[in-house]
């Protein structure tokens, strides 16, 4: 079995587009479940998603890796399927997706995310992530965490989503590269998410700042779990730099494990 896992909070406005593209699919619905995690919303998420999920629980670790992880621990599935509230998918994804796992033979798999109301800046910010194809000769692959799926003993192998919100996707991707696990970018496996939140490439990018700022040099659990605000890292200008000098040695040396020359 497929199960497809879903976190939401406050998503009345899009988690019906949502849920409904994943009941269209191409294979029969028996042999997918869907569940949505609520981090407790104030609206009619659950409301909505309840009649159409097969399981709406509660959310019961804290960031949205915990969400995931809350979701993968309920799955019946032996293939884990990750999407957003926010994005609607082809009818034949999940078909693309079983047939790549067990035919395939691939311990994970992705695909492209594009924008269904695409922006001038969203488009920027996509061709931005083109440049996480360069990784993939080298074995590494970019999970972005709209639109990826993994086996479920690959998962708990590689230790599954940690509870933050800030690169939880980034983070899972590096274990699963430790664990040696066999990934594929297929090109058919297309997610459509919405660009809501594309609101600022210099906003877009300090917060990409921020998030590696916190993953690899403070590393502290509130700083990957809250998004931040601006000013979060602004620092006195001489630690700032030292500060930066740190984030970037450390960056380096994980890609350079990556590509292999560290």
């Amino acid at each position: 079995m497929i199960s497809v896992i879903v976190p939401a909070l406050n998503e009345e406005a899009t988690i019906l587009d949502c849920l409904e593209s994943l009941v269209a699919q191409s294979i029969p619905r028996g042999t997918y479940e869907i569940i949505v995690v609520d981090g407790g919303s104030s609206d009619r998420t659950r409301e909505y998603a309840k009649p159409v999920a097969d399981r709406v629980i509660s959310q019961k670790r804290a960031g949205i890796g915990g969400a995931r992880g809350d979701g993968a621990e309920a799955a019946n599935g032996d293939i884990l399927v990750f999407t957003d509230a926010d994005t609607r998918h082809p009818p034949a994804w999940l078909e693309t997706i079983q047939e790549v796992l067990t035919v395939g033979g691939y311990d994970v798999c992705t695909g492209p995310v594009r924008f269904y109301d695409p922006t001038f800046r969203s488009c920027l910010i996509r061709g931005w992530r083109q440049y996480y194809l360069l990784l993939h000769p080298f074995g590494f692959y970019w999970l972005i965490g709209s639109n990826f799926a993994v086996k479920k003993d690959v998962y708990i192998r590689a230790g599954g989503h940690r509870d933050i919100s800030i690169l939880e996707d980034y983070d899972l991707s590096l274990r699963l590269f430790d664990a040696h696990a066999e990934c594929i970018y297929d090109r058919r496996i297309v997610a459509l998410t919405s660009a809501r939140r594309m609101k600022s490439i210099l906003g877009y990018a300090e917060l990409y700042l921020t998030r590696y700022y916190h993953y690899h040099v403070t590393g502290r659990a509130e700083g990957l779990l809250k998004y931040p605000y601006s000013g979060t890292i602004a620092l006195r200008r001489s630690a700032l730099s030292n500060d930066l000098k740190s984030a970037l040695k450390k960056i380096n040396n994980a890609w350079g494990k990556v590509i292999g020359y560290g």
